[in-house]
């Protein structure tokens, strides 16, 4: 039998629930007389009963050799991968699944569903574990161990005592649990509070912009309704003076063949030289109207480039006038005065006066030089609709000249080859001097060379149907002549060689650290380490060559070093970094450690703001970055030192430009999203 001290050590492994702690105990003088009394009952408590506990079985397994034992009894006796039967000392080997893989012996576990609960359990002559005498003894439900009726009430006052100790120790622990809990309840009730305030401030902010963006469509519906009504008016005038000369025209007509045919009297000759002289006075009155006084064409159009901050500013309404060149050959010497002027004299006089000076300027050139103006002072001469002053915007141009050239188109809106829907980032393999463009909504890379020739067409599944990629979203490609290329309904970075197999997917989408959420542009360094803007988790990603996460910095905000869906990478000189931090209308500089070197920029229209920065490109050998500032619809240039800027120009503009991909001879190409076309300057 074990002794006190491995009893209290075996209840504080074993103990659940603080049952009652032992059978209850039965006069033995009693139970002797009830065993005696019916010799089928102990004969039956004889085959229940475990040779080792000497208690009623529980789960009763059989050995090979037939004697059956109580799992745990046998689990007690049992130290390695044989032992011997208690009983016949025979040998038997335990499975590999441990002793509970024996067989259960059904025809003892049939025996005891059979025998009622109520059954008084047998009283047995042992050896106490305790006093170690030999007495009439219960077995604990607890511990299963033997106890005597005397050592029983001390055993009893023990297992009380651990089981006060425990719930005492339990209860603490709970009441911290409850205050931590009742916290934590607290803490959620003020974020719900807080999130109902916040939707109570947001429906607030709405139902009033959306009352203002209702007063703006009033206003602007009324533009177009003033602009429709005039134009009526115009018409109604027109149509009137159409009628009179349709009746002019008949009355000529019907006149003409009377004269010609002889058969008119002399009242009515004398008649129609009357109409004639009136309807001559009628046409000099409508051709005063119609062609010495210009009817202007008037056009309306509807600019919403962008919606502002408060969005509370839809657009407006702008309604102006292109004069329309009629040439007439009609005449009426004797009733219309020869002195009309010249049509460069009339159009001098319909010129608004910010222009006057301009293209006087014109005319005294063209005057001086009959030949026309130099080549050079044609490209110079430009009419400006928005600040008036012809002089600075020449200037400007001669300052830029090396940047104005007539730029090349390549494409339109289309699925053909040479033609994209949303074309976003652009690429150059040095190797095969080819350009690589992300034609976007038509699943597929468009190759060019580096003069804007069409050269091949990369779709999403190569020819055996494996699947490339899907809406590819941006291109790289590194001094190992590897493809980086992210799939935009993938999420995924994937590297190919050359020949299009893939080589390795860089990270994982997630948000932990090291992943990605929504990556929209990477580029590599000499080093060939991994820079990723991921703009879903405001923050740049670096990994190795391998494709190992080495680091991460950045997150949401507005302060230095942090971002707001930043879109686009570029590497400079200095083993530095240009981030396009899209959201925040700027750009940031950091070493590749990333740390904060200098950030450019703010949201604004100026020369040096910005408005929703995009793709990036760093001239290496002049150190200016090249930035597509795509809500201003330009692209502006930045000095080594971040401070003297400048713009290149095109003939007809930007709309959307997206990257910019340095060329050979100065010469650069721009994507235009919104245009679905190139451009190369």
């Amino acid at each position: 039998m074990k002794s006190l001290t491995i009893l209290n050590q075996h209840n504080q492994q074993s103990c659940d629930s603080p049952r009652s702690l032992m059978s209850d105990v039965i006069d033995s003088s009693s139970n002797t007389s009830t065993i005696e009394s019916s010799r089928s009952s102990k004969s039956i408590l004889q085959l229940i009963t475990c040779p080792i506990c000497l208690e009623i079985f529980r789960e009763p397994l059989q050995l090979p050799c037939q004697h059956t034992f109580c799992k745990s009894c046998l689990e007690r006796i049992t130290d390695d991968r044989w032992g011997r039967c208690p009983v016949c000392r025979g040998c038997y080997r335990v499975p590999f699944a441990g002793v509970g893989s024996f067989e259960v012996n059904r025809t003892i576990v049939n025996l005891l569903e059979s025998l009622p609960h109520t059954e008084a359990k047998p009283m047995l002559k042992a050896k106490c574990a305790f006093c170690k005498l030999e007495d009439t003894i219960t077995v604990c439900e607890h511990c299963r161990e033997a106890i005597c009726r005397k050592c029983r009430r001390q055993h009893y006052d023990d297992f009380c005592k651990y089981i006060s100790t425990k719930l005492h120790e339990t209860q603490q622990e709970t009441e911290k649990l409850i205050a931590k809990e009742a916290e934590n309840i607290k803490n959620h009730e003020d974020n719900v509070r807080r999130s109902k305030d916040i939707a109570n401030v947001i429906r607030n902010k709405v139902t009033d912009l959306i009352e203002k963006i209702k007063q703006e469509e009033t206003k602007l519906l009324h533009n177009v309704q003033e602009f429709s009504n005039s134009e009526q008016r115009l018409i109604d005038e027109k149509k009137s003076r159409l009628q009179d000369l349709s009746t002019i025209n008949k009355f000529c007509s019907v006149s003409q063949e009377k004269l010609h045919s002889k058969e008119e009297t002399d009242q009515e000759a004398v008649d129609i030289r009357q109409k004639c002289e009136d309807y001559v006075l009628s046409i000099n009155d409508l051709q005063s109207q119609i062609l010495v006084v210009k009817t202007p064409i008037r056009r309306i159009s509807f600019f919403n480039r962008d919606i502002s901050p408060d969005a509370i500013s839809l657009g407006f309404v702008e309604i102006g006038m292109i004069l329309e060149p009629i040439e007439s050959a009609v005449q009426l010497s004797s009733a219309f005065p020869s002195t009309i002027t010249s049509s460069t004299d009339v159009d001098l006089q319909q010129c608004p006066k910010q222009l006057f000076h301009c293209l006087s300027a014109t005319l005294q050139q063209q005057n001086e030089n009959p030949n026309g103006p130099s080549p050079s002072y044609r490209s110079n001469i430009s009419i400006s609709d928005s600040n008036g002053c012809c002089r600075q915007q020449q200037q400007q141009q001669q300052h830029h000249h090396h940047h104005r050239r007539t730029p090349r188109i390549i494409g339109k809106r289309g699925t053909r080859d040479t033609e994209f829907m949303h074309p976003s980032s652009l690429a150059y393999s040095k190797r095969d001097q080819l350009i690589y463009v992300c034609d976007t909504y038509n699943n597929r890379l468009v190759t060019y060379n580096m003069d804007g020739v069409f050269q091949q067409v990369y779709t999403d599944t190569n020819e055996t149907g494996e699947i490339r990629f899907y809406h590819p979203y941006a291109v790289h490609i590194d001094s190992d002549n590897r493809l980086y290329l992210i799939d935009q309904s993938e999420r995924r970075i994937k590297v190919f060689n050359r020949d299009f197999k893939l080589i390795r997917v860089i990270g994982q989408y997630g948000r932990d650290v090291g992943q990605y959420s929504a990556p929209c542009d990477l580029c590599t360094n000499q080093q060939k380490y991994i820079f990723v803007c991921d703009a879903g988790g405001h923050r740049i990603l670096k990994y190795n060559e391998q494709g190992q996460f080495l680091l991460a910095w950045g997150g949401l905000g507005t302060d230095n070093g942090q971002f707001k869906c930043p879109a686009c990478v570029c590497v400079l000189s200095g083993d530095r970094l240009a981030v396009s931090d899209w959201g925040n209308d700027r750009i940031q500089i950091f070493n590749s450690e990333g740390d904060h070197l200098l950030s450019i920029g703010q949201r604004g229209k100026l020369l040096s703001e910005f408005s929703r920065p995009l793709g990036l490109a760093y001239d290496e050998t002049t150190e200016r970055l090249f930035v597509c500032d795509e809500g201003n619809n330009r692209v502006t240039i930045f000095n080594h030192d971040f401070t003297i800027t400048e713009l290149v120009h095109t003939k007809i503009g930007f709309h959307g430009p997206y990257d910019i991909l340095l060329l050979k001879d100065g010469r650069i190409m721009v994507s235009e999203h919104r245009a679905h076309r190139l451009q190369i300057i």
